[in-house]
Order: C-alpha cells, then sequence, then structure tokens
C-alpha cells in the first residue's frame, strides 16, 4: 500500500500543477511538457526498472503518468479550454492501423503464451497512440518545441555515455543498475541501455542527435562547440551499440540533417565525398562488419550464424504469406503458427535453425501475422507520415523550430525502416512511443501551420487560411515592423475587425 501511495505522487503533482499554474500560465501549454515527461520516464525508468502487479495491466510509472496526461487532457477538453480537433488523412490511418491489428488480436487466441498477443496489442500500440491523440491535439508554441528538444537531447546524451560505460565494462558508473544484469543476459557487454535493446538504444540516440543539432542555427560559438562535443560523444554511443544497423541509422541521420538544408553546390560536394570515403574504407571494414564480437554470450561463430538466418526467415514468411495472403496468421500469432513451415524438405535449406527466434523484420512480421491488408496500412502509414513530415520541413513560410521538427521525424522514420529491415522494431520497447509521439507533434504543427508562420509572413497567403483568432496577433506582429504612420493605420484596422 505504502508503494502506491508514493506512486500516486507524481500523478497528485501534476493534477496541482496544472490548479497552481492556471493564472500564471495557460493550463493547456503544461500537457505536451507532461507528454514529453512520459517518454523520457518510459525510457529510463520504465517496467524494467520498477513495476508492480496490477492485475491483467502491470503498473509503471510510464503508464501512471500517462495516465494522468490523458485525464488532464480530457478535463481540459471538458472545460473547453482544449479539443480533439478535425481529424486528418494521417489521424484516420493511424486508427486504420490500430482497427487492423485489434480485429487481428481478439479473432485469434489473444490469450496465447501467457496474453503475449493483447500485451502487444496494449503497450505497444494503444498506449503509444493514446499519447499521440493527446500530443497531436493539445495547443503548443515555440516553447514547448524547445523543451522538447532539450529533453529529447539530453535524453540521447545520457543513453551515449552510458552505453560507452556499458561496453568499457564501467559496471559502477551504470544507471540504472538492472543495465549490466547478468540475469538478463541478452545483448549483454553492448550498449543496450534501459531499453535493454541495442536498436531502441541506437534510435533514441540518433533523435537525441538531432536534437542537440536543432540548436545549432540559434546559438553562439561557445554552444556551437560543445554540440560538436556532445555530437562525437553520442556518435561513440552510437557505436558501441555494436549493431551494425543502427550504425547505418546514424549514417542517414546525419546525412539527412546535412543534406537537406544544404544547397545544391554543397550537396554536389557532400555526394562526392561520400562516394570517395564508401570506396576507401569499404575493402577495410568489408568482412569485419559480418564477423565481429558482441555480446559476452555469443561468439564470433554465433554472429556469422545470425546473418546467415536472414534468408531462412524470408523464406518462412513467404511460405505462410502464401497460405493466408489477405489477414495472415493472427497477430501475435507467429510463435506458434511457424513451426509447421520449418519442416519444408523441398527447400533445401535448414528452416528448423530459425524456431527459436521471432522474426527478424519488421515487414515480414506484420504480413506473417496481419496479411497483407495490415501491411499495406503500415506502408500506408510510414508514407502519410513522412508525406507530412516533408510538407513541414519544405513549408519556409513556417518558423526554423517546426521545419526542423518535420526533419527530425523524417529522420524517425529513416531510422525505424532501416533498423525494421533487420529486426522486428513494432515489439522493441519504447519503439512506438517515441514514434507516435513525434508524428504527433509534427500531426499537430501541421495542423495548426498558421501559429507558427513567420512575422509578415500572413499578408502574402490568402485571408482564409489564417484563422481568426490568430489574425489579429499576426497583424500586430507585422506593425511592430511598419513606420509610425503605417503602424497607425495598422492598428486602426486591426481594431476596425475585432
Amino acid at each position: 500500500m505504502e508503494i502506491l501511495i508514493l506512486l500516486a505522487v507524481p500523478t497528485a503533482l501534476i493534477w496541482l500543477l496544472v490548479l497552481w499554474n492556471q493564472h500564471a500560465r495557460t493550463s493547456a501549454n503544461l500537457v505536451p511538457i507532461f507528454a514529453v515527461t512520459v517518454v523520457l520516464v518510459g525510457s529510463v525508468f520504465g517496467y524494467s526498472f520498477f513495476h508492480l502487479s496490477g492485475g491483467p495491466i502491470p503498473i509503471t510509472l510510464d503508464r501512471l503518468m500517462l495516465g494522468g496526461v490523458v485525464g488532464i487532457f480530457g478535463i481540459l477538453c471538458l472545460r473547453g479550454s482544449e479539443s480533439l480537433g478535425p481529424f486528418n488523412r494521417g489521424d484516420i490511418i493511424v486508427v486504420g492501423v490500430m482497427a487492423v491489428i485489434s480485429a487481428s488480436t481478439i479473432t485469434h487466441d489473444w490469450r496465447f503464451l501467457r496474453n503475449m498477443p493483447a500485451s502487444r496489442l496494449l503497450f505497444f500500440n494503444l498506449l503509444p497512440v493514446a499519447l499521440y491523440v493527446v500530443v497531436r491535439s493539445c495547443k503548443m508554441n515555440i516553447a514547448d518545441l524547445k523543451w522538447f528538444s532539450i529533453v529529447l537531447g539530453l535524453l540521447g546524451l545520457y543513453l551515449a555515455i552510458t552505453a560507452v560505460f556499458e561496453t568499457r565494462g564501467l559496471t559502477g558508473l551504470v544507471f540504472p543498475r538492472y543495465i549490466m544484469d547478468p540475469a538478463e543476459s541478452e545483448f549483454l557487454g553492448r550498449g543496450r541501455g534501459p531499453f535493454l535493446n541495442p536498436v531502441s538504444n541506437g534510435i533514441f540516440q540518433c533523435i537525441g542527435l538531432c536534437a542537440i543539432w536543432m540548436w545549432w542555427p540559434q546559438v553562439g560559438k561557445r554552444w556551437k562547440v560543445i554540440i560538436i562535443g556532445a555530437s562525437f560523444v553520442m556518435a561513440a554511443g552510437v557505436f558501441s551499440t555494436l549493431t551494425r544497423s543502427v550504425w547505418v541509422g546514424l549514417i542517414a541521420t546525419g546525412g539527412l540533417f546535412v543534406w537537406c538544408p544544404a544547397s545544391r553546390q554543397m550537396k554536389g560536394l557532400l555526394v562526392m565525398l561520400a562516394t570517395v570515403v564508401l570506396i576507401a574504407a569499404l575493402p577495410v571494414v568489408g568482412e569485419k562488419l559480418t564477423s565481429f564480437k558482441r555480446d559476452k554470450e555469443v561468439s564470433q561463430a554465433d554472429m556469422e550464424q545470425s546473418a546467415q538466418l536472414r534468408p531462412l526467415f524470408v523464406i518462412v514468411a513467404m511460405n505462410m504469406v502464401k497460405d493466408r495472403p489477405l489477414l495472415g496468421c493472427g497477430f501475435g500469432q507467429y510463435a506458434r503458427e511457424k513451426y509447421p513451415y520449418l519442416q519444408d524438405p523441398y527447400s533445401g535449406r535448414p528452416l528448423s535453425a530459425t524456431k527459436t527466434f521471432m522474426q527478424h523484420n519488421v515487414f515480414l512480421a506484420y504480413v506473417t501475422e496481419t496479411g497483407l491488408v495490415g501491411l499495406l496500412m503500415l506502408c500506408a502509414m510510414l508514407l502519410q507520415m513522412a508525406l507530412i513530415s516533408l510538407s513541414i520541413w519544405r513549408d519556409e513560410h513556417l518558423e526554423l523550430w517546426p521545419r526542423m521538427f518535420g526533419l527530425m521525424m523524417l529522420v524517425g522514420l529513416a531510422n525505424y525502416c532501416i533498423n525494421g529491415m533487420f529486426h522486428d522494431v513494432s515489439i522493441i520497447p519504447m519503439n512506438h512511443v517515441l514514434m507516435f509521439f513525434l508524428f504527433g507533434v509534427v500531426n499537430n504543427l501541421y495542423s495548426n501551420k498558421s501559429a507558427f508562420y513567420k512575422p509578415g509572413v500572413y499578408s502574402t497567403l490568402p485571408a482564409e487560411s489564417v484563422p481568426a483568432i490568430i489574425r489579429p496577433r499576426a497583424l500586430l506582429a507585422e506593425a511592430a515592423s511598419m513606420g509610425p504612420r503605417k503602424k497607425v493605420d495598422k492598428v486602426e484596422a486591426i481594431s476596425q475587425s475585432s
């Protein structure tokens, strides 16, 4: 009982803080701050750090906080301070994906393997989407975006330092302690972080690196030196994951963040430089990429065998899809339904070698369990996320901060897909929480672009594209940059229109 009371304290503090700040600051603006705190707490102090048996749903700190954030948002909606707003295409596709996997779960044995399918649906999909709904709908401003970048940047830096300590065997400096627990032997010896998984750890570090780089145009020389130093630390952290797909994700991260803002001449120079580096480095590191020791419990020979299993996963998946092409074997059912397909004497391949593994590809995982319907919905969701993010980045009328978040979402999608080609990233802790949080931010910006336009832009846009609540503030911002006579005329026009 004492522990439950202790866990209730953060939720109570959130409610009290909202009430106390009603007059000092708009209470609705606290929602995005608490939302990114859910990501932070879930990453560092998640299930492995602390959990209680709460019946079918284990109680963790981040789930309590998420419940508090959803509750606060619901109360603000009832009071009229917040609203869900109209859905757009991105929202509809997210709901569609959730509907497909939910239907696939409940129409099959969702109690299989101690409720594993139901747990995957709830913890890896529905709860992240609940966070998405809150972040997608709440009111935001530039200060909130800066706060997001600070939290994600510091989180990425912490993960990088911890990953270096892990691989160097500095057990006493690793926090939380369970990261170095020998009882959790999988990936031990690599930079797996509080997620206990190097893939999720690497993805979060790449996003943290983007968050730090966001400050580059905003700060002076001293802070730029600090940013460069932090970038080297985070590159070392990504390398410490000892995961090839994560390394490729880091290259994609740097490429997107350098390529997209670069001029046409600079892009040509970058292509030439990348080609030279690739030609020079590939003969040196090519063979080592497939055979180097990583985990403490995994030998170099085991790693070579792991690489040889990839084609076998594809064969098993394709055979399963042939029998159930549209709807698959059921969400979360792969662990049971794969066994008949491991005894194929005509393939000439040792397919039974994959029997102790899950699918090592997120797209193959979806197509085997939810069929072509689920796979197409997943691809449509990722494509829509990319289109919305690209639209935000390309809109030069927007302030720099929202545009940079569009670019960050593109980086997140690149890391999700690159790592997803070699791992089922949909069942790795916190991956979907991060992805849906970022998409919630970006889709919020996309739906409220006019609130983030640069000063002076409104006069170049059609009047109907600027909401009425924004127009007076926008016109006043324009008036501030005008001469005395024009400023008076502009203010008079505002008073007449109001």
